[in-house]
């Protein structure tokens, strides 16, 4: 496993993509957040799940849609 972290993090560490850098860092804190899971309440997780099946099924709002929801739900 060493081996693997250490091909990583050369090859890492030769990128000069900004963007990618950010995706890349974006990934690994994700994964990070992933192995808390079991740390959060039921209700919590419950919530993650139904996201995530509303996502595979296509219930997706845009990002301009998902702000002027915000903007509506603010208004209230």
């Amino acid at each position: 496993m060493v081996d693997v972290k250490e091909r990583i993090i050369k090859k890492v560490n030769n990128i000069q993509d900004q963007q990618l850098l950010e995706e890349l860092l974006k990934a690994v804190e994700l994964e990070s957040e992933i192995e808390h899971f079991d740390e959060l309440t039921e209700e919590e997780q419950n919530a993650i799940d139904k996201g995530i099946d509303d996502a595979d099924s296509g219930k997706l709002y845009s990002n301009s849609e998902s702000s002027e929801e915000v903007q509506q739900w603010l208004k209230k």
